[in-house]
């Protein structure tokens, strides 16, 4: 009993009955592909959604991530930029023990950075709780629970219970698949992606980028596709060409693996039609591009945080990038940034 009210009533009981005996099964699925066991996870920690990684040690990234009730494409922003800027796993992986987010960050320093505003913040993520899975010292994963923005913290309760269940999510990792096959990789429909096989003879493109490609004048999907596997093969980490722009990543697999590459194209804006910059946004822009925060650019010009804010969204618009790597590539490009 905590402040005279029931840590666990009936329909708990019941959750966590479900979700042991779920976790103890053999099944080679991820966990959050089994639709019964995530929807009592979210009950049984009154949570709005989910989240699961694996650790790739050798390259010390988060790979393969999948979310449950949460629009996917945050797996994928996840996967490709945003674990670079994250404060907070990096500081939870290695504890033994279930930790909610602002154990170790306060909620005033995580606001502050990219990683809030241009990730937690838009996907309305605010109150996370992580399980590290340990094998003999060796990470092999994660459960992420998250609350909305407008939700609660979790408390000594959800953070004991995920800690017990420990044993049975390691059972439930250790049986799953790696979650390597390309068909799989690539079902985000809102993202140009493409998945490329161990020994690059296969690749499966999203239907976003066949869409795409399928629009542009004279560029057919076979032109992308070795555009992206000669990059690879060169072990370029991105590449810039005339009509798109390539990110790859790669993930550390077994030479039977489906999917060891996993690459994203944008598309380069038409000069034709590309919006001009103002003064002030190319001055937020180099700024952006020299690794400054938002703060940190407001007072170096002398105006509001919600007003660099405000440019940086426009510069987002305005230049068709996702983040402010994207931006930064505009500056190394030298496009956009007159003599002002």
């Amino acid at each position: 009993m905590t402040g005279g009210q029931r840590l666990f009533d009936a329909q708990d009981m019941k959750d966590l009955a479900f979700v042991a005996n779920e976790l103890a099964q053999p099944d080679t699925r991820p966990i959050l592909r089994r639709k019964r066991l995530s929807e009592r996870l979210l009950s049984l920690f009154r949570a709005d959604f989910l989240g699961q990684t694996q650790w790739n040690p050798e390259k010390q990234l988060f790979e393969k991530p999948i979310c449950y009730n949460r629009d996917q494409q945050m797996s994928w922003a996840y996967e490709t930029y945003y674990q670079h800027c994250d404060p907070i796993s990096v500081k939870i992986r290695g504890r033994p023990v279930a930790t909610a987010t602002y154990e170790i960050i306060p909620r005033r320093k995580l606001e502050g950075t990219e990683y809030y505003n241009d990730f937690l913040k838009p996907f309305k993520v605010s109150h996370g709780l992580d399980q590290y899975l340990y094998v003999e010292g060796r990470n092999i994963g994660d459960l992420r629970i998250w609350r909305k923005s407008a939700g609660h913290d979790f408390s000594a309760r959800e953070r004991g219970l995920l800690t017990a269940l420990n044993p049975l999510l390691l059972n439930a990792y250790q049986s799953m698949l790696s979650g390597d096959q390309l068909e799989q990789s690539v079902s985000i429909a809102e993202f140009r992606v493409m998945a490329i096989s161990a020994d690059r003879r296969r690749h499966v493109c999203s239907p976003a980028l066949l869409h795409w490609i399928a629009d542009q004048p004279g560029l057919c999907e076979a032109d992308v596709v070795a555009t992206a596997k000669a990059a690879a093969i060169s072990g370029l980490a991105t590449f810039s060409g005339k009509r798109f722009r390539l990110r790859i990543n790669r993930r550390n697999v077994s030479s039977q693996s489906q999917c060891a590459i996993l690459c994203q194209v944008f598309p380069n804006a038409d000069p034709t039609t590309r919006q001009a910059l103002t003064r002030r946004e190319k001055q937020v822009l180099r700024l952006v591009a020299e690794g400054q925060t938002d703060r940190e650019i407001a007072k170096t010009l002398g105006i509001s945080f919600w007003t660099v804010r405000s440019h940086v969204g426009s510069l987002l618009r305005k230049l068709d990038v996702r983040n402010r790597v994207g931006l930064a590539g505009h500056v190394r490009a030298g496009m956009h940034i007159g003599s002002e």
